[in-house]
């Protein structure tokens, strides 16, 4: 039951605005200490799979830096280990991976030269716990060339997901790419089981996308199986989608405690936090380092975060060595790394019936009513900055704005 793991890290992600500016999507923090390609990683070290292909493309500096070697997830090993590749050139020009079924053909190599029985392929911005090894058990049992993870799903999130219909033995009869509505209850998880032999045959280079290139020729075909994942799954795919499941880790964190399926990561050489008199902390995680003299409520704060005196932070994400400046509150925001925020200052704040001061032109309406301020940037003292505002990197801002 041997496995090679190839997770798909190439993505912009474009949704999540100012976030992904300066790193991948899989490189996103997430839980105040962790990085969202922390569970594939972490998933496929509990499988047993030892030899993992990180298939980055777009701004992958913060991705490489993070897994390095791989020592955190003990793959730092003579035979296999964790590789990151990006696009190969094979004496030519190099060209972006045109999708994801054309990144694993430009690294077909990998596989040929592992002596695995099934390939793994993952989507690195998922958030979940899965022991792959029973789903290569049920892909055995099927007898068929490909299985896939699925996950069913309420009726109104079905257009944010390939859809898929299955019969009464798990074979899956008919699939939909992001349909705007769908009778089909089975969500794909983006999780591919391939027989590599398999799979080295079907590759070419006119295959581009896994879904449309490969998947669903291979449903109309009758050669694929379903695998239902019962446990908790999260598609990293949009700020909301990002905030909503990080506050879900405050009100059910088994998926970060669970002392028998640890998520491993990078670790930080910050000291413990420190929580000064007159402090009030609830229902928040608070990493190493931060420094609190405010009020944290529902909220996640990373690696080094200060929260001076009076400050309120209230149902907010605040990346590794943001300051929140005394007498000021945070609430309902995101902050992302090194952000500044002066004394006074507002983010987050309900009304939207003030008017727009036009110095405060360092800012966007979101898509949703989450404010995000981006790497870097500057919040001045007294500024106002109402819901659904982004604010750009390494911007200064002062005066109100109004989302």
């Amino acid at each position: 039951m041997k496995m090679i793991a190839m997770i798909l890290a190439g993505g912009t992600g474009s949704e999540l605005s100012v976030l992904t500016y300066f790193r991948a999507k899989t490189a996103l923090p997430f839980g105040g200490r962790y990085r969202i390609i922390d569970f594939s990683l972490s998933n496929c070290v509990h499988s047993g799979i030892r030899n993992i292909a990180v298939l980055a493309q777009y701004s992958p500096r913060s991705l490489i830096d993070h897994i390095g070697l791989g020592k955190p997830w003990d793959l730092d090993t003579k035979t296999g280990g964790v590789f990151i590749l990006q696009p190969t050139h094979y004496g030519r020009v190099a060209k972006w991976y045109r999708g994801t079924a054309d990144a694993i053909y430009q690294n077909i190599d990998m596989i040929m030269n592992s002596k695995a029985k099934l390939v793994l392929v993952l989507s690195g911005d998922h958030v979940y716990r899965m022991d792959y090894r029973k789903m290569a058990e049920e892909h055995f049992r099927s007898g068929k060339p490909l299985t896939i993870a699925l996950k069913k799903v309420r009726k109104g999130h079905r257009s944010r997901f390939g859809m898929a219909r299955c019969d009464s033995s798990c074979s899956v009869t008919a699939f939909e790419e992001k349909p705007k509505s769908s009778n089909y209850d089975m969500v794909s998880m983006g999780i591919y089981l391939f027989n590599r032999d398999y799979l080295i045959k079907l590759l070419n280079g006119s295959k581009v996308d896994i879904v449309f290139d490969i998947l669903i020729p291979m449903v109309n075909a009758g050669k694929v199986n379903g695998y239902v994942f019962e446990g908790y799954w999260e598609d990293i795919g949009s700020i909301s989608s990002y905030y909503d499941a990080s506050m879900k880790l405050i009100k059910r964190g088994s998926l970060l405690f669970d002392k028998n399926w640890p998520i491993y990561t990078r670790g930080t050489e910050s000291p413990p936090a420190k929580f000064i008199e007159g402090s009030r902390v609830a229902d928040s995680i608070i990493a190493s380092g931060c420094w609190v003299e405010g009020r944290v409520e529902g909220s996640i704060l990373f690696p080094g975060v200060t929260v001076a005196r009076n400050a309120v932070v209230k149902n907010s994400i605040v990346f590794s060595y943001s300051d929140v400046g005394a007498d000021s509150i945070v609430e309902g925001s995101i902050l992302d790394k090194f952000v500044t925020v002066r004394r006074r200052a507002v983010i987050g704040k309900a009304s939207s019936r003030l008017s727009h001061n036009r110095k405060a032109s360092a800012g966007k309406k979101a898509k949703s009513r989450i404010t995000v301020i981006g790497r870097n940037a500057v919040v001045k003292g007294n500024t106002v900055i109402h819901r659904g505002v982004i604010v750009e990197p390494r911007s200064t801002v002062k005066g109100e704005l109004n989302g």
